[in-house]
């Protein structure tokens, strides 16, 4: 069965507003609310913006049933230490699945690049060189999650309730890394190639345990699985819809599948 989320942006509304439809979300139907990471609103056509753990972290304590997700962590906006200590300690708080959505950044060309530039935070290139970071937090993952740890890892946050990485990709090249090491991929719906992405992540996974999740902005009847945009993600092998607000929703526009 097909997993049902929401990610709320902020847009210009005030925080009681938001935490207000994140409590809807709990109490409604939903498997998983999501934020974003951003360190500038302007990125997300919104306000000023609310950093992703920080954001989390109140939500971890406001909410009580539904999971939590950040989508998608920009690998470059943190060092992969502080990524993955500032995850489990949003599992840790909360006490139920956190999804890590992982992202390799944007080019220095793209629009979205305009918030790493204002704040002086470099950008890699070429895209391999993005891919390899992204790569760097699941290596390191690795050794702080494991079960087995070594020592070095002592008193760093315990790893219960371990969290789900999902990456974010678009393109067949991460889509494969997504495939190998991750617990799931996420695309863009509709966007070139997504259909591609999903297939290579999915092949790539093999028969092991692995998610494909998109994210999809918010319509009229999207929780509806008959709906036309619903239909394409279940023909594509989508597990779990994110949909997405820009913009704090009536209370209305929360109700679940």
């Amino acid at each position: 069965m097909t997993s049902i989320d929401i990610q709320l942006i902020p847009g210009r509304d005030d925080w009681s507003r938001l935490r207000e439809a994140s409590l809807a979300v709990d109490e409604g139907s939903y498997d998983a609310l999501w934020v974003c990471d951003h360190l500038a609103g302007y990125s997300m056509a919104s306000g000023e913006i609310h950093e992703a753990f920080a954001w989390l972290g109140a939500l971890a304590e406001a909410t009580r049933r539904v999971e939590l997700g950040a989508l998608v962590v920009n690998a470059h906006n943190r060092t992969p230490a502080t990524t993955l200590v500032a995850a489990a300690t949003i599992a840790r708080l909360s006490g139920r699945t956190f999804h890590l959505g992982l992202g390799a950044g944007t080019s220095p060309t793209s629009a979205f690049a305009r918030e790493q530039h204002a704040t002086s935070t470099p950008i890699l290139t070429p895209m391999a060189a993005r891919h390899r970071r992204v790569e760097a937090v699941l290596d390191l993952a690795d050794q702080m999650w494991a079960h087995d740890r070594g020592p070095e890892f002592d008193t760093f946050p315990a790893t219960e309730h371990r969290p789900k990485v999902i990456i974010g990709v678009n393109s067949l090249a991460l889509a494969r890394i997504a495939g190998s090491r991750a617990d799931g991929v996420n695309v863009r719906w509709p966007s070139d190639g997504a259909n591609d992405q999903l297939a290579e992540a999915r092949r790539t996974a093999g028969d092991r345990a692995f998610e494909c999740t998109a994210y999809v902005m918010y319509e009229d009847g999207i929780v509806d699985p008959e709906h036309p945009r619903r239909r394409e993600l279940d023909a594509a092998g989508v597990t779990r819809v994110i949909v997405t607000h820009i913009g704090v929703p009536e209370t209305a526009a929360l109700a679940g599948p």
